[in-house]
């Protein structure tokens, strides 16, 4: 599990029920309580404990609150990888479980697929039940758009944590339907890529049309160091290497956390970095409002001079 996703867990909100909540004070109303953040029905949180919190944490606090409010539930899809600590980008707006046909599909935010599960496909986490990773990387891949899919993979992968062929396997043993969109999703995957962004942005490289860049390649610097951006294209159409760099908003945060630095610190040293390798290359930035509305990235590109090797395969609301 990477560090971003350890602090998921360390900083997880302490849930409380409304019975728990009146123990002490039968009249409170925890609904009207201004330090109180409602969950679900029935189930608290402190606001503080969740304001400023990682990206996340709110969303694994649906997760133990349907825990407390179903009995022994298995989690699926996105949820699943969210206890796995395997990261995908935006959460969803649902809560996904899987198994027994007595649950109702849809009801207060948690969708329930109504299919038979092997027992080996279910693992405990945390004192949950939750799919196992391949089988939740799969369900995944059938059911949401490639970039979701793409980014869970290429982080299971680069944590060593599944193989291609294990999630294959479970794939072989979920329904026909998203089976194709799976599959191409579980071959695109690469476990180079380092984080979300990359992951995101390989995908809508690929569907604009443009040419696969190398992932995180070895370029030596004016200095005589060696640095590892996220992507380089080196293509004839360039009169010189392009360096491609994917810029989060945490970025310089997580440096300066990493490093001991403070955020300036941080980002002084990234301009160093960037005035070591610009002697010899190219470099263009784009961030997640690039990737989210693809448009803007292919936009970016074209004035690069990255050529279109084949035509745009992408349609996404929004991407104009």
């Amino acid at each position: 599990m990477r560090d971003s996703d350890r602090a998921i867990w360390d900083s997880r909100a302490r849930l409380q029920r409304t019975r728990d909540l009146r123990a002490d004070a039968p009249t409170r109303v925890p609904s009207q309580d201004e330090r109180l953040t409602r969950i679900r029905q029935g189930v608290y949180a402190r606001a503080e404990d969740l304001d400023g919190a990682p990206h996340g944490v709110q969303y694994l606090a649906r997760i133990e609150a349907t825990a407390q409010a179903r009995r022994a539930p298995i989690f699926a899809r996105e949820s699943a990888l969210a206890v796995h600590g395997v990261p995908y980008g935006r959460e969803p707006e649902r809560v996904f479980t899987i198994g027994g046909a007595s649950t109702a599909g849809l009801k207060a935010g948690v969708q329930h697929a109504r299919v038979t599960i092997a027992a080996d496909d279910v693992v405990q986490e945390r004192g949950l039940l939750v799919c196992s990773l391949p089988y939740a990387l799969a369900d995944t891949a059938r059911h949401r758009d490639q970039r979701v899919a793409v980014a869970a993979i290429d982080a299971a992968l680069h944590e060593q944590l599944v193989s291609k062929e294990a999630i294959l396997d479970a794939l072989s043993r979920q329904s026909r339907v998203g089976q194709a969109r799976a599959r191409a999703s579980i071959a695109f995957a690469e476990g180079a890529a380092e984080s979300v962004g990359e992951s995101w942005s390989r995908v809508v490289l690929q569907l604009l049309g443009f040419p696969a860049p190398e992932l995180q390649p070895a370029v030596r610097g004016a200095s005589g160091r060696w640095w590892h951006p996220d992507f380089r294209w080196r293509l004839a159409d360039l009169p010189r290497p392009l360096l491609g760099e994917f810029d989060g908003m945490t970025k310089y945060g997580d440096l300066a956390a990493r490093e001991g630095l403070t955020p300036q610190q941080a980002l002084a040293r990234e301009k160093r970095r960037e005035d070591d390798l610009r002697a010899e290359n190219d470099t263009v930035h784009w961030v997640w409002g690039d990737v989210t509305t693809p448009r803007r990235l292919e936009r970016i590109l074209l004035a690069r001079g990255v050529p279109r090797i084949r035509p745009s395969s992408l349609w996404l609301p929004g991407n104009r």
